[in-house]
């Protein structure tokens, strides 16, 4: 699963479920593409970020297992087939697929008739929006800044990253607590008879404690880290789409200051996947300023 959009992370029972069918998508590929990335390299630089990526399984297996996900999201979920909503989002999605040369590529959209202020991407750019976060937005520029922003996971390569990551993670974890585990048993060996079942049963749930330690720290000290990286990185790989689009990308920066003043009471940013609205509006102002001071050299690349 492509690292989703959630504009409005206080989910209503449908939305939930379909994060959870997303989620399922990332969960089969970290379980069944262990073997299959053994082959390929293990970093790669992105062209659009300039930044390193571990990178443990290719876009093209995960669009193939998004495919499903992305098929009983539809079959499940109300789609609107009004032109207003769905000839406009064709529309500024094209143009936003040609701001990010994608145009070539084919793209899949779709509104679904429900009032959550809510948008995502799953891999083989399927892009899914709610009407309620259309109706949110004050013109087709914000549309753009949404579409620009799912655009820029697609060429962020957010979701094989997201997965690669969550193996490792893995992987870390199980290493871990095997190593751990052999440690504490090992001292259990050394003791008299009488007293090695106690300390084997004490071993066994500090083993499992031990598990949930190493979950919690790799979830807040890795993953979640990485998922606001990757938030905020599409979010200036969409304004510099808009711009490339002819769309204002300061209504990127009106976007995120409405999102902010529409959720004001939030769970702390250290535990959320998404940063802080407003953190994500002053971003995007100084990206853009950035670039404008640059003249003809800015909107390259999403450095400031």
């Amino acid at each position: 699963m492509c690292g989703c959009h959630d504009t409005d992370e206080s989910h209503d029972a449908e939305t939930q479920k379909i994060v959870e069918r997303r989620r399922l998508v990332q969960g089969l590929a970290a379980g069944g593409l262990l073997t299959a990335g053994a082959g390929l390299p293990g970093c790669s630089t992105n062209p659009e970020t300039g930044r390193s990526q571990l990178l443990l399984v290719r876009g093209e297996q995960l669009s193939q297992m998004a495919a499903a996900s992305w098929a009983d999201v539809k079959s499940k979920t109300p789609t609107s087939n009004d032109p207003r909503y769905t000839r406009r989002l064709k529309t500024i999605g094209d143009r936003i697929a040609r701001g990010a040369n994608k145009h070539n590529e084919r793209w899949d959209y779709a509104v679904f008739d429900q009032n959550t202020r809510n948008a995502f991407v799953l891999p083989g750019n399927r892009v899914g929006f709610y009407k309620g976060m259309m109706d949110f937005a004050d013109n087709d520029d914000q549309i753009a800044g949404i579409m620009g922003h799912e655009v820029g996971h697609v060429t962020g390569r957010h979701a094989a990253a997201r997965v690669s990551q969550q193996m490792a993670g893995q992987l870390a974890i199980a290493g871990g607590t095997i190593l751990g585990g052999s440690q504490l048993q090992r001292r259990c060996r050394s003791l008299p008879a009488n007293q090695q079942r106690a300390c084997f049963q004490r071993a066994s749930q500090n083993t499992r404690l031990l598990n949930g330690a190493l979950g919690m720290g790799i979830s807040l000290g890795v993953l979640l880290p990485y998922s606001r990286q990757h938030e905020s990185e599409s979010d200036l790989l969409g304004a510099k789409y808009m711009h490339k689009a002819g769309y204002d990308a300061y209504q990127s920066v009106r976007l995120w200051e409405k999102m902010a003043e529409a959720s004001p009471s939030r769970q702390p940013e250290l535990l959320s996947t998404h940063p802080d609205p407003a953190r994500r509006a002053r971003d995007l102002h100084n990206y853009i300023k950035a670039q404008e001071d640059l003249g003809s050299q800015g909107w390259d690349s999403i450095k400031t």
